[in-house]
């Protein structure tokens, strides 16, 4: 009976490493290199060069004893592909502080043989799924938190049975413990599965990659600039009077939030009307603040850059010099010259 179950736990693991790979195929090949399908991407990798560990270990190439665990990075990586899908909002530098529970499990690794790895996962699941059940639905992000909520709720209900699996586990002999803990794999693997269906099923809702092109010929029939120009109004109002491009966070959803106009007609009002992205449409008016304070104060380029708006020099530097062509360093010794002369003193 043990060996009939090895030989199906087996040829399930070869069976979902070839999925998975086709899975990050697809994700990789994606041409509009979402935020969203990026994460999705690194959560696959990571549990297939993990699948491909435990296999080996079924196959008896490896010892048990010798295989890197990934559970740690499993949790934070689908909430932040799970907030990138619901809210729309990039990446920044604080998410870095989401991957110090990683840190933490690996250091708690090292000297207590304990499955922390399982517990920071399952701990994120509960965080995923009370973040995405705070949601309010709307008409923009409906679909997404429907789907992204049962997904939540299998891979919360996954990681109980992974956890409790290995609690059992431990009180096993030896021959049976390693089976029943590379069987802990099999809720993760079926949770592979789904994921790699729903992405036939609807790859740009999975992807994080709204129709654009339909969206926009949608719009186009539908949308008249001449109609709509107290959007316009609004939309401008918000940037030169309530100065919304000071907040480095500022996303889409919450332009439209402040402005109170949906997400869609604000994209269509920049993308149609004003002939520019969302963060064109920001960042100009964070380089005219840039541009006046460096022409007004003697502060540091990177306090220009955070005064701004901005959240890195880098970011900033690169921008800057896209819009008028000179770094800011440029842009003060030479234009500010002109325009304030005792800077130059």
């Amino acid at each position: 009976m043990l060996q009939f179950f090895i030989e199906i736990t087996r040829n399930f693991y070869v069976l979902t490493l070839l999925l998975g790979c086709l899975l990050c195929f697809l994700l990789l090949a994606n041409k509009y290199k979402t935020s969203a399908c990026s994460l999705l991407s690194a959560w696959v990798i990571f549990f297939i060069l993990e699948l491909v560990q435990v296999t080996l270990i079924a196959f008896n190439i490896i010892h048990y004893e010798s295989y890197i665990t990934f559970d740690p990075f499993y949790g934070p990586i689908f909430y932040l592909y799970a907030r990138t899908l619901v809210q729309d909002t990039p990446l920044s530098h604080n998410d870095v502080f989401h991957f110090l529970p990683i840190s933490a499990c690996y250091l708690f690794m090292l000297t207590w043989p304990f499955c922390f790895g399982v517990v920071c996962a399952l701990g994120y699941a509960l965080y995923t799924l009370r973040y995405i059940n705070q949601q309010p639905l709307t008409q923009g992000n409906r679909k997404n938190v429907i789907w992204l909520r049962r997904l939540s709720q299998y891979q919360l209900s996954a990681w109980v049975i992974v956890f409790s699996v290995l609690c059992i586990d431990n009180t096993l002999p030896v021959p049976l413990s390693k089976w029943v803990s590379l069987a802990s794999y099999i809720p993760m693997c079926v949770g592979l599965f789904i994921l790699t269906y729903l992405n036939f099923l609807k790859p740009s809702t999975v992807q994080g990659v709204l129709s654009r092109v339909e969206e926009n010929l949608s719009s186009q029939k539908k949308f008249k600039c001449s109609e709509h120009v107290d959007l316009v109004k609004k939309l401008t109002h918000a940037m030169q009077s309530d100065r919304l491009y000071l907040n480095p966070q500022l996303s889409l959803s919450e332009l439209a939030k402040h402005t109170e106009i949906n997400t869609t007609d604000v994209s269509t009002t920049l993308n149609l009307c004003l002939q520019m992205s969302f963060y064109d449409f920001v960042n100009q008016y964070r380089i005219d603040e840039a541009k006046r304070l460096l022409c007004r104060s003697r502060s540091k380029i990177l306090a220009v850059a955070y005064d701004a708006g901005f959240n890195s020099k880098s970011n900033f530097n690169r921008l800057f010099k896209a819009y008028t062509g000179v770094t800011p360093s440029e842009y003060r010794k030479h234009s500010c010259a002109i325009e304030s002369p005792s800077l130059s003193h």
